[in-house]
């Protein structure tokens, strides 16, 4: 066959060897460009890896292939576990690792409940690192150092070696419980250089992995653990300045943090693709299913029915004695016997209610111990319901359980279909109120002292400026009675009228005003006090009656103070310093005893009682008799110093005895001057 003839063109070519490069070229281009689309549209419509929160924006949780992230968060708890596992169980990875560390019981029993509320996938692979053990491959801390400090990437390395045999797939994600133990986190060189280190390996092998870093579990049977020290220390662990160098290895840094007793997801930076997110925070609810969400908004019904607080927020716990005789309780409460057993199931629990009861002052420092380590271990998301049974909670007590951490105080009086909807009412809600760090200290605030009755005005006074000062803890409410007395009633009638039955209630008189101290009494109750105090009423007594209350109370005590230093007032003790408050039950023995050491009596005081006529100025003590023998001279027989369930009749009935009485007078007795 003959080869075609030449082009007349040109002579030096073949016939269509211009066209063919041509053509070449552009079909080059043609595919080039048609690959690049083909690669935009596959990427267009992958599913892109995410950290399971419904409601967050993606680029607040993305996981790009390749990239190290860190999480600050408590292992073991609920909002982790709902992190880690719903996480691991969501992407679209082909090869996803969860390795949990802790003892391998837990993990079993851990996995088991979430296969029981939804199957695990096929691709997933669970695995557990020992705390503190070696490795498989024989590598630990002890071997790492000789000075018994593991060296940099000692332990990254151990934990690497040890997850080997499971495979390091491209593309594949890891999610890390308990990352601060493959690291050296408390040398801050040697953990940037170690972050350094495993954001090269993860990019070289295109794998993503996932840190859960932070503080360990408190566990469940511990309630020595602080809920809020222990989330204090968290955030302190991610913004110390320090791991700054180890955060900026990594592609995102967040925090799934109990702030309050609210779950929060802190954004410090997330990375996806061109877009960076730094500095947000979304408050965080648990679904019915499980995983978590962001909270609701107001408008979003649907949303709103399902979120909770925790998981666990519609569980109760209730004391036998709570639920009383009910014929009817709800079959998901959880009944228990006694407060012991209600902290016991109590504890490790996040939002759920406990409901205890209060039957006497017995029971009070038990009561408060319960209340407050639960509200501290558990924190401010647990509702605690105190119900009253038998008798009724004082209003200090009542006060002071409510510094310790419980929610609501209901009345003995309430039907038990009222204290379900008060309970119910108690949902989604936080407790904001401040906790005392010692419930000791907030008990002996709240108990009053064991004395009652007159006080000479030193002793008045140093008594109520000690209550005020103690009753700050608990911001206890006080009353003080300044009664301006008509010309003619002698101070000495008055206080006879006047029987103060209750500890910490005193009297005092100066020249022209009987005062009354009404211990942890609110102002509204202020008149029915002195109602029961006085046997006749105090209008017939004072011209004027004053109710200090508030911040008016201790600068009036200071002027009566200063007063008293200027010119000294007259001393009733002999009078009255028998008078004995009525017994209303101990707390555990907190209270001082009734019955005082006997003190010397002096002689004048002797002479006195054997006496029926009224002493004059001139036969009074020349000093007044200090307070410790006003208080503890109860085995002193003094006529005047009356049972407080003493009745009128009963008095009228009995026989008569001799008593002092002091003749009535337009002014007050006053103490001789020293000549």
């Amino acid at each position: 066959m003959r080869s075609p003839p030449p082009d007349s063109r040109d002579p030096g070519k073949r016939p269509g060897a211009a066209v063919t490069a041509g053509s070449s070229g552009s079909a080059a281009l043609t595919l080039r460009a048609l690959g690049a689309g083909v690669k935009r549209l596959v990427a267009g419509r992958k599913v892109q890896n995410r950290l399971t929160i419904d409601g967050l924006p993606d680029g607040w949780t993305t996981l790009a292939p390749g990239r190290l992230y860190l999480v600050y968060g408590i292992a073991g708890t609920a909002a982790a576990d709902a992190l880690l596992f719903e996480s691991a169980c969501d992407v679209a990875a082909r090869a996803v690792t969860l390795v949990l560390s802790a003892a391998r019981e837990k993990p079993l029993a851990r996995i088991e409940a979430r296969e029981g509320a939804r199957g695990l996938p096929a691709c997933l692979n669970v695995v557990t690192l020992q705390r503190g053990k070696p490795t498989a491959d024989g590598a630990s801390d002890a071997a790492a150092g000789r000075e018994g400090a593991p060296r940099a990437l000692a332990r990254l390395f151990g934990a690497l070696r040890a997850l080997k045999r499971f495979g390091f797939r491209r593309g594949s994600i890891f999610f890390v419980e308990g990352a601060e133990q493959w690291f050296s986190w408390d040398r801050p060189d040697d953990l940037a250089y170690e972050g350094r280190v495993l954001a090269n390996w993860c990019e070289t092998r295109n794998i993503t992995l996932v840190l859960l870093a932070g503080s360990v579990a408190p566990s469940a049977n511990d309630a020595s653990l602080d809920a809020e020290a222990a989330e204090e220390q968290l955030e302190h662990e991610a913004r110390d300045p320090e791991r700054d160098a180890f955060h900026s290895s990594c592609e995102g840094v967040a925090r799934l943090q109990h702030t309050h007793g609210e779950l929060l997801w802190h954004v410090d930076f997330w990375r996806s693709r061109s877009a960076l997110a730094a500095g947000e925070v979304r408050a965080l609810r648990f679904a019915r299913a499980g995983h978590l969400m962001v909270a609701p908004e107001e408008d979003e019904t649907d949303r709103l029915a399902q979120a909770r607080i925790a998981r666990d927020e519609m569980r109760v716990v209730a004391t036998r004695a709570a639920v009383g005789d009910e014929p009817w309780v709800p079959p998901e409460w959880e009944i228990v016997d006694g407060l012991l057993a209600a902290l016991q199931a109590g504890l490790g629990a996040r939002a759920a209610s406990v409901v205890l009861d209060y039957t006497g002052s017995e029971q009070l420092e038990a009561l408060c111990e319960t209340v407050h380590t639960l509200r501290r271990t558990c924190g401010r998301a647990l509702k605690i319901v105190l119900v009253e049974r038998g008798q009724v909670l004082r209003h200090q007590f009542e006060l002071l359980v409510l510094n310790l951490g419980a929610n609501l105080v209901i009345g003995r009086d309430v039907p038990f279909s009222r204290m379900q909807s008060l309970m119910q009412s108690l949902r989604g809600q936080l407790n904001a109120r401040p906790v005392a760090a010692d419930y000791r200290a907030a008990l002996a605030a709240a108990l009053s002292d064991e004395v009652c009755g007159y006080l000479p005005v030193e002793g008045f006074v140093a008594h109520t400026l000690n209550v005020l000062g103690r009753g700050q803890l608990l911001n206890l409410p006080h009353v003080l009675v300044k009664v301006r007395l008509k010309p003619n009633v002698a101070h000495v009638d008055v206080l006879r009228q006047c029987r103060p039955t209750r500890n910490g209630d005193v009297v005092t008189a100066d020249g022209a005003h009987l005062y009354v101290f009404l211990f942890a009494c609110r102002l509204p109750d202020a008149q029915g006090s002195l109602a029961r105090i006085f046997r006749l009423p105090v209008d017939s007594l004072a011209e004027s009656t004053q109710l200090i209350a508030g911040a008016q109370l201790l600068p009036e005590v200071e002027r009566l103070e200063t007063e008293q230093r200027r010119l000294p007032n007259v001393d009733y003790s002999d009078l009255f310093a028998g008078q004995k408050p009525v017994s209303h039950g101990s707390a555990r023995g907190l209270s001082q005893s009734e019955a005082h050491s006997a003190v010397q009596v002096p002689a004048a005081l002797n002479r006195a009682q054997t006496t029926t006529r009224s002493p004059s100025p001139a036969a009074l003590p020349p000093q007044p008799m200090p307070l410790v023998q006003a208080v503890a001279a109860t085995t002193v027989s003094v006529s005047h110093a009356w049972p407080a369930d003493f009745s009128a009749e009963e008095e009228a009935a009995a026989p008569a005895v001799h008593r002092r009485r002091a003749e009535p007078a337009a002014m007050p007795l006053r103490m001789r001057e020293a000549v």
